[in-house]
């Protein structure tokens, strides 16, 4: 500390003595040289340039941390449009935050350059970034003319603000506007500055640069413009929202006439051109009114694209993914699901009106009730459901018991093009904007008796033929569910009757419970599971129990209509697709779809099925497809599950498969009357009517290893020469029967191949009959009497 004071003493001492000799040094020479005339104009003249470059360096210094990088510079990348394309190539749905299309400069018009150029830079090509003489310009134009100063901005700065700085009026941002204008301008050319700005600029609706905006406003690409329309673009540059040519006509006209006269002040047009175009009229394309079609099948691809390539991709790198969809059959389905499901709903209003006495607790009319029954049902949940909370030992409401009470119903369909496995049509719900759950990939549903063609899938690809025999008769079945070896199931038909020995055809066709039930156990229920599998039902647990004949599992829509498509396919499965190729804005293959084929049954027991389900849509369950006059070649198989709550339909033909499910989302009935053949089918034979109208009648071919045999009627055996009365039915090869009838009929009970009380390659299923368990005797004073077990009979259809 010592040594400082000694030092600064010191230091102050030498100033003191010679700080003065030395200014005098200084100040000598100062006048000798301002004595020199040249020397004293040169001082003068560098002096403010000496001053302008000191402030300039220390602006650079002072914002030069906050300007955008090189790196930031070199990779400008800006959000585009993701373009949906449907089967034909056409756009169909769009997903975006900024609507751009990017379009490079050599397929920009000139003339679309030159109206932006006469109103916006005219030096563009002229200056380095910045215009110097622009402000004197415009500062002297506003004085002479009285009107409002001008822009002077250059096109680069223009983008420069649109890229990388916020839209504040302040001297701090145009400062930084203007020096990241000059790195713009030393980082990219003229024409690539170009090509960002018309690419970048917003002009109102959404939309981000020319090409997007011309096809929004004028329905054309941006090459098919006229100059009149280019003009209406460059001048909704200033104030876009303020020159919408769709909401301000006068405006936008006034405004594109004063680009058309900067054309022609600039010499972009002539004279006559410009009075030619100040007088046309503006014509805008006419907006078609959004449908909605399709929207559940375009947020599959919006989850996917998400869920794969990220939120960022999906709204802003501009891809273009090319979907399955038929926009055409997708319109038409959407409207007759909407319409279905209306008439559905109207059905089950009635009924809740009547179980539940709405017209005499609200003084109404039945007709009335139904009209307004949103209003009156909330009404009735607020005033009597909110207090019917007691529920009895089954858990059923007391008062207002579930199977009374209204269950809204919905909708979902799929379309699947057999031969490649591409989803044409997907509907998910009545309405998206009121609930986005897609019913028909997102619910498992119980098919019902939809399920019963893999039952017998599973026995004609282990030997089974249509004609073999089943009896339809009541069965007794120890519940696998329960422990108590006294509870047991009897299963019982729809229509709660019995008819005895029939085919596997007839049991089929007639959507038999009992025949289902038997001949999954004949060929093992574990079998099924595994068939199940194979055709694709995935999702949820299988379990090997009578039931499962019956539809007792959990499915999607999609899951049991690419199922079906096994049959019409000869016995593979084609895995359902939604997407073809997706591309990125440099025309690079992403992804692109292949086919995924299964094996899942022999051609020729796939053709024994299709065989089969034929006549389900002759004189089976579907009977009113053929009634209806639909010609194709079809099959199917309707389903309806335990108190009508799921309603199934999936058919196909030779060219697509169909699958429509009509059910309430809330477990509970829709009401009695409400099945697959009344709710379900009926959207399948409207659609499947219209997108068959222009196509060929496609027979299924009858693949090798099917052999058609004449049967006699009386005896079951290959008819002869003596059999007058005979059956034709198929088999696969090797499993068909073997001995000829000699003629001896007497002995035999006469019945058609259609009841085939003796047709069975493999005799009558065996162990159909299951005896109830013994009842225990009661010890006690007198007779010994069997006690009766308590049973609880569950009913499956």
């Amino acid at each position: 500390m010592d040594k400082f004071k000694s030092f600064m003493k010191i230091l102050g001492a030498a100033i003191v003595k010679y700080g003065s000799l030395v200014w005098q040094k200084i100040w000598s020479l100062v006048k000798i040289a301002f004595a020199n005339k040249i020397f004293r104009w040169f001082f003068i003249f560098m002096c403010p340039i000496f001053v302008a470059f000191i402030a300039a360096l220390a602006i650079y210094i002072h914002y030069s941390p906050e300007l955008p990088s090189l790196s930031q510079l070199e990779q400008i990348n800006p959000r585009l449009v993701t373009n949906i394309y449907d089967k034909d190539g056409q756009i169909a749905h769009e997903y975006f935050v900024e609507r751009r299309e990017w379009t490079s400069i050599d397929s920009i018009p000139l003339n679309a350059i030159h109206a932006v150029m006469a109103t916006e830079d005219r030096a563009f090509y002229k200056h380095w970034g910045m215009n110097v003489w622009a402000i004197p310009s415009a500062l002297i134009e506003s004085a002479v003319s009285g009107n409002k100063l001008r822009g002077a901005s250059t096109l680069t700065q223009q983008l420069t603000k649109l890229l990388f700085l916020t839209p504040e009026r302040s001297l701090s941002r145009k400062i930084k506007e203007m020096m990241t204008a000059i790195r713009i301008e030393q980082t990219y050319t003229k024409e690539e500055i170009l090509e960002f700005y018309m690419n970048e600029v917003y002009l109102a609706g959404g939309n981000y640069g020319f090409q997007a905006a011309g096809k929004y406003y004028f329905g054309k690409p941006l090459d098919s413009l006229s100059i009149p329309e280019y003009a209406v673009l460059a001048g909704m540059l200033q104030r876009p929202e303020t020159y919408r040519p769709d909401r301000h006509p006068k405006a936008s006209k006034r405004r594109r006439n004063t680009v058309l006269y900067a054309m022609r002040d600039a010499g972009f047009i002539t004279n006559e051109e410009y009075r030619k175009y100040i007088e046309e009229p503006i014509v805008l394309a006419k907006k078609e009114e959004a449908t909605g079609t399709g929207l559940y099948f375009f947020e599959e691809i919006r989850k996917y694209m998400e869920k794969k390539y990220g939120e960022n991709s999906l709204y802003a790198d501009g891809v273009s993914v090319y979907s399955t969809i038929d926009p055409d059959i997708q319109a038409f389905l959407d409207s007759v699901a909407r319409a279905q499901v209306e008439r559905v709903r109207r059905r089950i209003k009635y009924r809740a009106t009547r179980r539940l006495q709405l017209t005499k607790k609200y003084d109404m009319p039945e007709d009335s009730v139904v009209a307004h029954f949103d209003s009156v049902y909330t009404l009735f949940k607020k005033e009597y459901l909110a207090a019917d909370t007691v529920r009895n030992k089954r858990g059923q409401f007391t008062r207002f018991p579930d199977s009374i009470r209204y269950h809204h119903a919905e909708v979902a369909a799929i379309i699947i093009e057999n031969e490649t496995g591409a989803i044409r049509a997907m509907v998910g719900g009545s309405d998206f904007n009121k609930s986005k759950w897609n019913r028909a990939v997102q619910s498992l549903r119980q098919p019902g008796s939809s399920f019963k063609p893999i039952v017998y899938s599973t026995a004609m690809d282990n030997g089974a033929s249509p004609c073999d025999s089943v009896n339809d008769q009541p069965v007794t079945i120890p519940d696998p569910d329960d422990k108590n070896p006294n509870k047991v199931w009897r299963p019982g038909n729809f229509e709660h009757d019995f008819e005895g020995m029939m085919t596997l055809r007839r049991a089929l066709y007639k959507s038999k419970n009992l025949p289902a039930i038997l001949t999954g156990m004949k060929y093992g229920l574990s079998n099924v599971v595994n068939y199940a599998r194979k055709f694709g039902i995935k999702r949820a647990p299988l379990q090997a129990v009578p039931s499962l004949a019956l539809g007792s599992v959990g499915a999607t829509l999609m899951e049991m209509t690419s199922a079906y498509t096994v049959f019409p396919n000869g016995g593979n499965r084609i895995e359902p697709y939604m997407i073809e190729s997706i591309v990125d804005r440099n025309g690079e293959i992403v992804e692109k779809n292949s086919k995924v084929e299964h094996e899942v049954l022999r051609p020729a027991s796939a053709y024994l099925m299709v065989d089969m389900l034929k006549d389900v849509n002759v004189r089976g369950t579907a009977g009113r497809v053929w009634a209806s006059g639909f010609r194709h070649p079809s099959g199917g198989k309707t389903g309806t599950t335990n108190d009508y709550t799921d309603t199934w339909y999936i058919g196909f033909t030779k060219q697509y498969t169909m699958g429509v499910w009509v059910g309430s989302d809330t477990p509970g009935t829709m009401g009695a009357g409400h099945t697959g053949t009344e709710d379900a089918l009926p959207i399948w034979m409207a659609t499947m009517a219209k997108l068959h109208k222009d196509l060929p009648k496609l027979p299924f071919p009858v693949p090798p290893g099917v052999i058609s045999r004449g049967i006699c009627n009386h005896t079951g055996l290959i008819a002869g020469e003596f059999c007058s009365e005979k059956s034709y039915c198929l088999y696969t090869a090797g499993y068909g029967p073997t001995e000829k009838c000699d003629g001896n009929h007497f002995s035999s009970q006469t019945k058609s191949a259609d009841n085939a009380t003796l047709f069975s390659n493999k005799g009558v299923v065996e162990n159909n009959r299951y005896e109830a368990p013994q009842p225990k005797k009661k010890k006690g004073k007198g007779k010994d009497e069997p006690q009766q077990p308590k049973r609880s009979a569950r009913k499956m259809f």
